[in-house]
């Protein structure tokens, strides 16, 4: 019986020890970690959109209780990653399987850094082959300049997950600190053959599983216009009257014939879409980087997907040098730029990821987004009873909307066998077995995932096949 005891009490000393050490990872543990040669540390980049649940991906690797976050953006509260208030710039710590381990996760560029560090290109066209610009949240263990944020963010088996702002952030390759230089890879909206380059050597490239609603938004001013046009209102007047909410059943409509002759140049001015008018339209593109302009390119222009346009007929993309009084052509690096430009008081047009949303933006939100062929990225659910879709993603759920592209990841060879891999791996993995109500707007599942969220609703009834110039095919 005295046996018995002691092995019991034994046995609950070390269990009462594992959860009192059950507690969030601080910048000292890191500190000792990375001095102790036991530190697991990564970095990865690349698109936006899933940045939630790239987070969620990681999270789910983690000891309970042991989850912090770290940001370069200025709210005093907890925010979580994703949010635009949680900037371009963040990095997650946790105790995994005994192990302090730190994700460093840079979304500032686009969807081309999950490849650009890793293989020579001059997308950018800026004359150097290769990127060296990249940033980071500065070594964590080190970083003076985090403050912690009032609040915590919570997620299943992280009850109170700290969040830090104000971080310093680094340019490894041209000031390195000792953290890691190089990200192991990442995710992107598309694939790297559309950016014109291929991973062959580089690394390995997969599906990801996980598909981006993108959308056609203009200034309120076309979109009043538009309407006015097309019959919808007899008058600016009367629509403001009576679409005070620009609800997507009232919502004008584009053809991907006239969106295709804009983007090429074809087009002189609004005219195109208000017929009789010569005011200059502009033009809110991305830089030649991004992933929203990738898809845009292969969507509207069947760039790079149709091959050479002397021979197969792919059509070149304007630039800002191609501008004109009357098509004034701006090339933002970020979303907020493009936003910025479309949230003018002229007629302005572009392309945005449904991640982004009017209704919550609390700046630059003069956007609004109008019908593709006649199908709206945010009608409601069939039935419903709403009259938008919160979630942006049922039409192209459905099969009906067909600006939807499919993303991918990408592991580099220097990141094989690493940390690096493990975790891009496992954050892969995580996407088809998220909880369907924590699905981003604007992001759907692959039917063949694995997923039991609702087919037709989270999960899309149709797929590319994980090639984004394939069309789309129901199952």
């Amino acid at each position: 019986m005295f046996k018995f005891n002691k092995v019991f009490l034994a046995v609950a000393a070390t269990l009462f020890a594992g959860q009192a050490l059950a507690a969030p990872v601080t910048q000292a543990q890191i500190n000792t970690a990375r001095n102790a040669n036991t530190l697991k540390e990564t970095w990865i980049s690349g698109n936006s959109a899933p940045t939630y649940n790239v987070f969620q991906g990681f999270a789910a690797g983690c000891d309970a209780n042991t989850l912090s976050v770290f940001n370069n953006g200025s709210s005093t509260t907890a925010v979580r990653p994703g949010a635009s208030a949680a900037s371009n710039f963040l990095a997650y710590a946790c105790v995994r399987g005994g192990n302090v381990s730190v994700v460093y996760h840079t979304i500032d560029g686009g969807s081309f850094n999950a490849y650009a560090p890793h293989i020579p290109n001059d997308v950018d066209g800026d004359g150097v082959f290769g990127t060296t610009n990249l940033r980071r949240i500065a070594k964590l263990g080190a970083n003076s300049a985090c403050v912690a944020q009032t609040g915590t963010l919570s997620l299943p088996n992280q009850t109170a997950i700290p969040s830090y702002r104000s971080c310093a952030i680094v340019t490894p390759a041209t000031a390195p600190d000792g953290a890691t230089a190089l990200p192991a890879g990442g995710f992107s909206d598309v694939e790297a053959a559309l950016f014109g380059i291929s991973t062959d050597g580089y690394g390995t490239e997969a599906n990801a599983n996980v598909g981006q609603v993108f959308g056609i938004a203009t200034s309120t001013s076309l979109y009043r216009a538009m309407q006015v046009a097309q019959g919808i209102y007899a008058s600016v007047g009367a629509a403001d009257s009576a679409d005070p909410n620009y609800l997507p059943a009232n919502a004008p409509s584009i053809s991907h014939a006239q969106y295709a002759s804009i983007v090429s140049g074809t087009a002189a001015n609004a005219g195109i879409l208000v017929p009789g008018s010569t005011a200059a339209l502009n033009l809110a593109r991305r830089v030649p980087t991004s992933g929203t302009q990738a898809s845009s390119n292969a969507t509207f222009l069947r760039n790079p997907c149709n091959g050479d346009p002397a021979i197969a007929g792919a059509l070149a993309p304007v630039g800002a040098a191609d501008s004109t009084s009357t098509l004034i052509i701006t090339e933002g690096s970020g979303t907020g730029n493009a936003k910025s430009a479309l949230s003018t008081s002229g007629f302005a047009i572009g392309v945005l990821s449904l991640e982004n949303n009017w209704r919550t933006d609390t700046s630059s939100n003069g956007y609004r987004y109008i019908k593709l062929d006649n199908v709206h990225p945010e009608a409601p659910i069939a039935g419903s009873g709403q009259t938008v879709d919160a979630n942006a993603r049922y039409t192209a759920a459905q099969g009906l909307y067909d600006f939807h592209m499919e993303m991918k990841s990408f592991v580099a060879n220097s990141a094989t066998g690493t940390f690096g891999e493990t975790v891009i791996n496992e954050i892969v993995g995580a996407f088809t077995g998220l909880d369907c109500a924590e699905v981003p707007r604007g992001l759907t599942i692959n039917p063949f995932a694995g997923s039991s969220c609702t087919v037709g609703q989270v999960v899309a009834k149709g797929s590319r096949n994980g090639n984004n110039c394939q069309a789309q095919q129901l199952f």
